[in-house]
């Protein structure tokens, strides 16, 4: 009988737990950090298995899309800030992938009151997968720097931190020119 929530709660334990995971990265200790990622990894793990727990279960709602679609953007939010202010990211970074989401939001907002549905799309699937990815890799490096004596293959593979988030940019502005360009038809009108 509670099965038939499962997929609502795990887009209800994302937003909920977000501040804890901006704690853990405000504190700015490798146990903060190694803590954070742990929760991005089930936070990131949970936004991949509810659609698909749905979509099986045959539970899909309105409240279950919203939940999908706002929790993802709340937890790396919940991420991005922290990062920002302990300098481990550039705030233009953030700015980038928040601005995104506000525009696809809106988007897909305005199609909806027009009649339209904008499913997500592939590229912004995988966007998110970057984004987490280039989080988490971040913040591994910042958590190995930290501890004395950290493996020097570690150090180094830690280090590539910038080229994942390269990735995870150029994803999130790829996505978003798709979206608008999907719906040029809809925006002409």
């Amino acid at each position: 009988m509670y099965t038939r929530h499962l997929p609502n709660l795990l887009g209800l334990f994302r937003i909920v737990a977000t501040p804890a995971l901006y704690i853990l990265i405000a504190l700015g200790t490798p146990s903060g950090d190694l803590g954070a990622v742990v929760l991005l990894v089930v936070m990131a793990i949970s936004d991949i298995a509810d659609g698909r727990i749905a979509r099986k279960l045959k539970v899909v709602s309105p409240l279950g899309v919203f939940l999908d679609t706002i929790s993802d953007k709340i937890f790396v939010a919940g991420a991005l800030l922290p990062m920002v202010e302990r300098g481990l990211l550039p705030g233009w970074v953030a700015l980038i992938i928040i601005i995104r989401e506000f525009a696809v939001s809106g988007l897909r907002s305005y199609a909806a009151a027009e009649g339209e549905v904008i499913a997500a799309r592939q590229w912004g699937k995988q966007k998110l997968v970057f984004t987490v990815a280039a989080l988490i890799w971040r913040l591994v490096d910042a958590a190995v720097r930290a501890i004395p004596g950290s493996p020097e293959a570690l150090l180094t593979l830690a280090s590539f931190w910038p080229l994942v988030l390269g990735l995870a940019l150029l994803w999130t502005i790829g996505s978003g020119v798709e979206y608008f360009w999907k719906a040029m038809p809809l925006l002409r009108r």
